[in-house]
């Protein structure tokens, strides 16, 4: 039964991807993930809670994504002979919007562990224009490399492409991959439909945006969630 309901239920969310972007969208059929996004969706999750659930995904996306990572083949001595090895690509480089992406990005690096960090720090403004404002970037070359951009909600798009082409002036990447916890239609739309060659790696496609640009279901507001809201107690 449990199997078949996991299948079902990620059946209905690939349903709501865009179909010509359905090739390129990687939705897990995990029980592990799908139980870790229950608590993530929670309202009544706690801070602790909540990161520790961003990290429990991260950790199992990278794992899914390392199914698609270049593979070198060598020789190992055991103590009774010899053996078949493979070491997984390292040349990758995670780019982690803040704030929500760090408990996410925490959990990756526990699977890719020799991967390279860069930083950017985007904030999208208020509806109708959701004006995407970047205060820090902070990225290593990208030459050559495997990228991916995490970010936990794909919601309009617009951060993932602001952020996309702040990645892109520091060079040319051999891969581009998108991780996120949950995805929605519209910023799927966008953000697979500029980048052609992009891959989308999820936890969960919800179906739709609120007027707020929110994604419902959804899991609220991920950075207030992780960290709480700014100063909700200053001191004066």
């Amino acid at each position: 039964m449990g199997v078949d309901v996991v299948k079902d239920y990620v059946d209905e969310m690939y349903g709501w991807v865009p179909s010509e972007y359905r090739s390129r969208v990687v939705i897990p059929r995990s029980p592990l993930i799908l139980e870790a996004l229950s608590v993530a969706r929670d309202k009544d999750s706690s801070q602790i809670a909540f990161r520790k659930a961003l990290v429990r995904i991260g950790r199992f996306l990278a794992y899914e994504v390392s199914k698609e990572l270049p593979v070198e083949e060598y020789w190992v001595e055991t103590p009774l002979g010899r053996a078949r090895g493979f070491r997984v690509a390292s040349d990758i480089v995670i780019v982690e919007v803040l704030r929500a992406a760090i408990p996410f990005v925490e959990g990756m690096l526990k699977v890719l562990k020799d991967a390279g960090v860069g930083i950017v720090s985007a904030s999208r403004g208020p509806a109708p224009e959701f004006r995407i404002e970047v205060n820090y970037a902070k990225i290593p070359s990208i030459d050559d490399r495997i990228v991916i951009i995490a970010d936990p909600m794909l919601a309009t798009g617009n951060t993932l492409l602001e952020v996309t082409e702040r990645v892109l002036r520091e060079g040319r990447p051999s891969r581009m991959i998108f991780a996120t916890v949950v995805a929605c239609p519209p910023g799927i739309r966008k953000v697979l439909g500029r980048y052609g060659e992009a891959r989308l790696y999820t936890a969960a496609v919800d179906p739709e945006l609120n007027q707020k640009g929110y994604i419902v279901p959804g899991l609220g507001d991920a950075g207030d969630r992780c960290f709480g809201p700014d100063h909700p107690h200053p001191i004066r």
